[in-house]
C-alpha cells in the first residue's frame, strides 16, 4: 500500500507579480472595516479597505495576475491612499473633493503600477500612476463591497471574497458583536457520531 504524507511544505511558491511597472486595472475595492492596530502598545482603530488590481501582462493559468495593497480609508494628504490616487489621477484633489470621495468608483479604472521587490523580499506596490498605455480589457468580474451594505442584510458579495478576506471583515468593530453565521447550510445537522478513524 502506498502513502501520501502530510507536511508543512508548499508544493510551489505562490507566484507574484514580478517588479517593474505594469499597466494593471482595479478589479474590486473591498470595505474591511474598522480595524484594530497596535503601535508601540498603543492600540487604535481605523477603517481600511483593500484594493485589488489585474496586470495582463502577467498570465498565470490562463488569467491575469492580482495584486492588492491594504489602505486607512483615508484621503489625508500624508495617508498612502491619499497620496495614490493623487498620483493615479495625475492631480492633487480639490477642498470640495477631499470632503468626500467615492472611492467605489475605482473598480474598472486603468492605471500603471510600479511594482517593487522590498527590503525583507517581498513583492508591493511602491505606486499607482494614470494609464500610460492602452490597457487590455478587464478579464476579471468587478467587485465592490461595503461593509455597511453587509450589515443591511445583502451577504452575496461578502460570500465571493475569499476565506482570508472574509475572517478580516469579520474582525471589524462593526461586526464585534454579531453572530454571524457563514456557515456551508449544514449548521447544526446530525452529521453523524463516528469515531474519527486515526
Amino acid at each position: 500500500m502506498s502513502e501520501l504524507i502530510a507536511t508543512t511544505q508548499q508544493n510551489g511558491a505562490y507566484k507574484e507579480v514580478t517588479p517593474g511597472m505594469h499597466s494593471a486595472r482595479c478589479i474590486r475595492v473591498i470595505d474591511l472595516g474598522t480595524q484594530k492596530q497596535e503601535f508601540n502598545g498603543e492600540i487604535s482603530w481605523k477603517r481600511q479597505v483593500l484594493i485589488i488590481w489585474e496586470v495582463p501582462e502577467e498570465m498565470h493559468n490562463e488569467m491575469p495576475m492580482t495584486i492588492s495593497k491594504f489602505y486607512t480609508l483615508s484621503l489625508h494628504e500624508k495617508s498612502n491612499l491619499g497620496a495614490d490616487l493623487t498620483s493615479w489621477r495625475g492631480r492633487a484633489f480639490t477642498a470640495l473633493e477631499k470632503q468626500g470621495f467615492d472611492i467605489s468608483k475605482l473598480v474598472g479604472v486603468p492605471c500603471t503600477l510600479n511594482v517593487i521587490e522590498n527590503e525583507r523580499g517581498k513583492i508591493k506596490i511602491n505606486s499607482v500612476l494614470p494609464d500610460s498605455k492602452n490597457t487590455p480589457p478587464q478579464i476579471h468580474p468587478s467587485l465592490f463591497f461595503s461593509i455597511d451594505e453587509f450589515q443591511q442584510g445583502n451577504k452575496e458579495i461578502f460570500e465571493e471574497l475569499s476565506e482570508g478576506i472574509c475572517n478580516i471583515i469579520l474582525r471589524s468593530k462593526e461586526l464585534e458583536n454579531n453572530d454571524i453565521d457563514i456557515g456551508d447550510g449544514n449548521n447544526g445537522a446530525d452529521l453523524g457520531s463516528d469515531d474519527v478513524p486515526f
